[in-house]
């Protein structure tokens, strides 16, 4: 669970302890939510359950980028949309969004839009958190999440054709749901660690990719927050 005090009221959340090495001496607090979208989604709920909500919440990480999408792998990407890809159903037509079955994740209240598979994030934070970052940051675009790894090239390149994504994780649109029930601010931070092509992970860069992720997260807590 993480620390209550922090940079003006800032969470910043990641999978595992190797994705936060560098955050735990920020002053920022911290939760480890372990992976995968059920676990993001439990920790930061417990979390916005026994604390004030907080005044922005960060998620920080790795992610595949799609080959399609012509990113290095070392680059850290910024997200202006988070999408649940797995999702929907499976017709004989393809596959198709939660949409198809009529039930949104969100239900639309005051100024809240209903949501399916699709968490836009505050375009004015985005547009200031890529501002705050500069250079460091590569691209900003839709980020995918998905119950398992993509390992696959062919499927890989046919999930950024659905979706227009840059990348995929296991957490953030879990994260971004959870944000947008409590109406809390929402940003998240990756680092390319790899290709979403035939599964090697002798190519990957796993702490490369987290530790350049957290470097523009540093950066956003001190000029955001």
């Amino acid at each position: 669970m993480a620390r209550e005090d922090g940079v003006r009221g800032v969470l910043v959340i990641a999978a595992t302890p190797l994705e936060a090495t560098l955050i735990k001496s920020s002053g920022a607090a911290l939760a480890i939510t372990g992976i995968g979208a059920v676990n993001t989604a439990h920790v930061l709920t417990q979390y916005l359950a026994m604390n004030r909500a907080p005044a922005m919440v960060i998620q920080t990480g790795i992610a595949g980028a799609y080959v399609p999408a012509n990113i290095e792998v070392g680059t850290v990407l910024l997200a202006d949309t988070e999408i649940y890809g797995d999702l929907g159903v499976m017709t004989p037509a393809g596959w198709r969004p939660l949409e198809e079955i009529g039930i949104p994740l969100v239900e639309a209240a005051g100024r809240r839009e209903a949501r399916f598979n699709y968490f836009p994030l505050d375009a004015e934070l985005v547009q200031r958190a890529a501002k705050a970052a500069g250079t460091a940051v590569a691209r900003t675009g839709k980020f995918l999440t998905l119950s398992q790894v993509t390992g696959v090239r062919a499927l890989g390149d046919a999930l950024h054709e659905r979706f227009g994504a840059l990348c995929e994780s296991m957490e953030g649109a879990a994260a971004a749901h959870v944000c947008a029930l409590h109406d809390v601010p929402f940003l998240e931070v990756r680092g390319v660690s790899n290709l979403v092509e035939d599964r090697d992970r002798k190519k990957w860069k796993i702490p490369e990719a987290a530790d350049a992720a957290q470097h523009v997260v540093l950066k956003l807590l001190e000029k955001l927050s």
